[in-house]
């Protein structure tokens, strides 16, 4: 059972990590490929809801819920996931994730992290508590005594690694190595920016700015594909081993500052009006 488990908990972290990689276009190339303005560094958060289906080898298994809200001064991201189809239905799993936090200068500082898995009845609970006056996280596993580690730089949950990713994407900054906090340490998480990518998606024909976790000698990899026109809301994440399982999140309906997002036309009807000569934002070019 404890082998499932740490299976399916592989298919939540696909919807955690807020993955982001290689040299997206500077701001004034961005807007000249897109339409669409640069992003302006002091704008505020936007509250959003978006939502996502799981697959593993191209079946779906599970649907992901992931939420950014604003709570007077303090800012909320929750993620819940479910799973929906075969095995994952099958062991009524389910993984929740809440961050609740402040920002500060523009950057977004955690407060308080809780984490609850559940599997087959069996729950795995974890949480984390930032301290920034003294620079201490303390991390508490299911009832085990809480561990108390030193911060190394600015210190991020994996909700929060999400927030800062995107974040940093607009203004195309290099190198992205973040501090994540883990069960029991504080890991470096690197990731590089690819080319801009036109992909299909529920929401239709969307550039994206694609991310890769950086790996060494590992057949494992992870990516993330970002739309600049959605305040860089992830809209694909693919998880997985060369030769093995490949797990992909999928986004399916986002809502962006309380309005729901109409899908625009797909990557063929696009391609069909430029071919036609009829001009739209943020068209395909050949």
């Amino acid at each position: 059972m404890a082998t499932l488990k740490r299976k399916f908990v592989i298919c939540w972290l696909v919807a955690i990590y807020a993955l982001t990689g290689a040299s997206p276009a500077r701001p004034a190339e961005q807007a000249a490929t897109t339409g669409l303005a640069p992003p302006d560094a002091a704008t505020p958060l936007r509250p959003y809801d978006a939502r996502y289906a799981i697959y593993r080898n191209g079946k779906l298994t599970g649907k992901v819920e992931v939420t950014l809200l604003q709570q007077g001064e303090r800012w909320v991201i929750r993620s819940a996931g479910s799973g929906t189809h075969g095995l994952a239905r099958i062991l009524a799993a389910s993984d929740n994730e809440e961050v609740h936090g402040r920002l500060q200068e523009g950057h977004f500082r955690p407060i308080r992290y809780l984490r609850h898995t559940r599997v087959a009845g069996i729950d795995d609970r974890w949480n984390v508590d930032f301290d920034w006056d003294t620079r201490k996280v303390s991390i508490v596993h299911d009832r085990d005594e809480p561990l108390v580690l030193d911060m190394v730089g600015d210190s991020l949950d994996p909700l929060s690694l999400k927030l800062e990713m995107r974040r940093r994407l607009p203004r195309a900054e290099a190198p992205l190595h973040f501090q994540m906090v883990e069960e029991d340490e504080i890991d470096e998480q690197n990731f590089r920016l690819l080319p801009h990518e036109w992909m299909e998606t529920s929401l239709g024909c969307l550039l994206t700015a694609p991310v890769e976790k950086v790996r060494h000698n590992s057949k494992r990899y992870t990516r993330a594909w970002h739309a600049p026109a959605l305040d860089h809301i992830e809209v694909r994440v693919q998880h997985g081993k060369t030769g093995g399982t490949d797990l992909e999140l999928r986004i399916t309906e986002l809502t962006l500052d309380g309005v729901d997002v109409t899908p625009r036309p797909g990557c063929a009807a696009l391609q069909a009006l430029h071919d036609n000569g009829s001009s739209l934002p943020g068209k395909p070019n050949d």
